[in-house]
Formats: structure tokens, sequence, C-alpha cells
């Protein structure tokens, strides 16, 4: 991977961000494969095979979706044959006033159109498993 391409892939990671909280779905293909996998379910929400069933869990709006998406520590790194991206994201919590966190892993590919998300799977951090108990 030339240093172009890790460029690339974190632009669209923080794009990616952008178009979730967009208006409406119009950005997605800018984002996402036409046969991209969105797996939410250890978040609790669906597992989304497509992009117009990705497109569709997005359109529900706010709520039931996070006002804002945000991401950091962004990391693209090689694994055998696929191009990974592991970065953390938070969102505020409207229902509390407070911030819920998670992890994003994804595979991307390059197209002919430039780098898109291919397989993203989400998983929350915090609330949920958190504590402040030494392991």
């Amino acid at each position: 991977m030339e240093t172009r391409d890790i460029i690339d892939i974190q632009q669209l990671i923080a794009f990616c961000h952008h178009a979730v909280d967009h208006d409406d779905q119009s950005l997605f293909p800018l984002v996402f494969t036409q046969d991209a996998h969105f797996d939410g379910r250890l978040c609790g929400g669906p597992l989304c095979e497509g992009m117009e069933a990705i497109q569709a869990f997005f359109a529900l709006g706010k709520p039931p979706h996070p006002p804002s998406h945000h991401v950091t520590n962004v990391v693209v790194y090689e694994e055998g044959d696929k191009v990974r991206v592991k970065m953390k994201w938070l969102c505020p919590d409207p229902g509390t006033g407070g911030v819920v966190t998670g992890d994003n892993l994804d595979w991307v590919v390059r197209t002919p159109d430039g780098w898109r998300i291919k397989e993203r799977v989400a998983s929350l951090r915090y609330p949920s498993g958190f504590s402040n108990e030494p392991q």
C-alpha cells in the first residue's frame, strides 16, 4: 500500500461519518460498495446486506440514530489480501446527555471510483460492558 492509499482511506472513513449524518443517503455511494455489508448487531442494530439495506437503515433518521457520529484513532493495515481499517467512534446520547462509544472494523476495497467500504462491523464499547474495575 502506498502512502496516498492510506490518506485516501482515512479520508473515506472520515467522510463516511459525514455521509451518515447527511440529511439523506445520497452520499452513501461515495462510501460503500453496492454489495457492502454493515453489521450493527454488536450495537443492537441489524445486519444490512447491500447498499439499499444500509441506506434504508440510516433513512430511519434521528432518532433512532444519534444526532451525530464522530470518528477517531483510525488505523489502516493489510491483513492477508485485505485492507482493513480499525477505528473508534463516539456519538452523543440525547437520552442521557452522555456519550456512547465503540469500535468499527472495516474491510475496504479499491474500486474504479476510489476506495470504498465493503464491510463494516460496529461494536459497542461504552456504556455496555464498561467497568471501572481493574482487569
